[in-house]
């Protein structure tokens, strides 16, 4: 009796043990799942990018607030915004497909700023719209450029209105911020080894006018400027058409972990990114500052430009409606400036045949799969090609492409003889293996619009 009585005393210790312990997981388990519930699009605010962005350092800027600088601008001097990557179009117009790991923030949201002593800044600002690409366009003649934009100015990143051909003027951007291409390049999947040497701008922003039109409609935003079917005709190769797909219920802090906030899959540009980004009830500071700027001194890009006042004027009295002709020098076999050419890819010829952007369909927002929205078209005036100058070379940083892209052409050679191309503007060697091409976020090479 006495044994079966404490072998049952045995096992009522046992249960309420058991129990304790089933009760001690489950607390835990209340406690640590608000922690483990996914980021939402509908909750991210400023400090989602302080959390998700690597490969870099928080900087506090005086009058600007906190600013993010990428090591492959410390350690590349000649490093650039939007270089690294390729122009496609999409439903909200002309968009940057980044291959670098912070590409999904640092070009989609916010502002660049040249830091004198520091070098190039991304502000994300607090209260931004996902954008195509936050970029001035310049084009005219033989050439295209764009420029990332900077904060308007202290404390203010983006008013949340559209952005026209005044931008230049209105911004202060001056030569230096430009990337440009020969107009023939826009649609190949590698364009850093098409810019020209930054020292050239001076000359690209003579012969274009600005055609900048960022527009807002609905919460979407839209990057018009350069005429679509303007450029396809030009270019030698077909500029990739992808249709925008959003998602909208998923984890982006594991999307951003595994680069999956934008990627390309087929034809389409998956993106998981917020439209939106929420303005927190009060500031946040990242949770590492490297260091803190008391009196910033932003470069403008005018650094060096001999005749900027003149050069100023220009822009200021340029019309948008008036592109320049081309200049007709690669059918002379020269470079305007006296700038000697380089030779392009060897078959390289006539640009293939591009369906032309259809206005969208009566009734249908523009933006929408299958309702492509025509830009406001720029009136024609590129035509013939030019030759380049030197391609603005770049270092091989980390998730950057390197060597040959896979639907390229050959090397260089010369058309009709050997010549020999004058030597790039070569870019300091970044963080990456010669010869390796990662490609965060992308599914495969671009490809070609039908």
């Amino acid at each position: 009796m006495n044994k079966a009585r404490g072998a049952k005393v045995q096992r009522l210790k046992t249960f309420y043990h058991d129990m304790k312990r089933i009760f001690f997981a489950l607390t835990l388990l209340a406690l640590w799942l608000p922690a483990w519930q996914p980021v939402k699009a509908a909750d991210v605010s400023v400090d989602f990018f302080y959390n998700n962005l690597s490969g870099g350092n928080w900087i506090e800027v005086a009058d600007y607030g906190y600013g993010w600088q990428p090591d492959v601008a410390v350690n590349d001097p000649n490093w650039r915004p939007y270089a690294d990557g390729y122009w496609a179009y999409t439903d909200d117009g002309w968009t940057w497909v980044s291959y670098e790991d912070f590409g999904w923030a640092t070009y989609h949201y916010g502002r660049w700023a040249n830091l004198a002593d520091y070098g190039w800044l991304w502000f994300p600002g607090s209260d931004l719209d996902w954008g195509p690409a936050w970029v001035s366009w310049r084009t005219g003649g033989d050439y295209v450029g764009w420029a990332p934009l900077p904060p308007r100015g202290p404390g203010v990143v983006y008013s949340g209105g559209p952005i026209g051909a005044r931008v230049d003027i209105e911004f202060d951007i001056g030569p230096a911020y430009y990337n440009f291409i020969d107009a023939r390049f826009i649609g190949e999947p590698v364009l850093r080894d098409r810019i020209f040497a930054p020292s050239q701008n001076v000359t690209y922003i003579d012969q274009t006018v600005n055609v900048t039109n960022i527009t807002v409609q609905n919460n979407v935003v839209y990057n018009y400027g350069p005429d679509y079917n303007t450029l396809s005709a030009r270019s030698s190769r077909p500029i990739q058409r992808l249709k925008l797909e959003r998602q909208a219920n998923v984890d982006l802090s594991a999307a951003a972990k595994s680069g999956g906030i934008t990627k390309v899959q087929g034809d389409k540009l998956v993106v998981a990114a917020p439209n939106k980004i929420n303005k927190p009830v009060q500031a946040i500071a990242p949770p590492r500052v490297k260091t803190k700027v008391a009196q910033p001194k932003i470069e403008k890009g005018w650094t060096g430009v001999a005749n900027a006042a003149q050069l100023k004027q220009k822009i200021q009295t340029e019309n948008p409606k008036n592109i320049p002709p081309p200049t007709g020098a690669a059918a002379a076999g020269r470079a305007p400036g006296g700038i000697s050419p380089t030779v392009p890819p060897a078959g390289i010829t006539s640009p293939a045949p591009t369906a032309p952007v259809a206005g969208p369909e009566r009734g249908k927002r523009p933006g929408r799969p299958g309702a492509m929205g025509t830009p406001p078209a720029s009136p024609a005036g590129i035509s013939s090609p030019t030759a380049p100058t030197a391609p603005f070379e770049r270092g091989r940083g980390k998730g950057r492409p390197a060597g040959t892209p896979p639907t390229a052409g050959a090397s260089p050679t010369a058309t009709g003889g050997p010549a020999t191309s004058p030597a790039p503007f070569e870019r300091g060697k970044g963080k990456g293996r010669p010869g390796e091409r990662p490609q965060p976020g992308m599914s495969g090479a671009p490809i070609a619009s039908p």
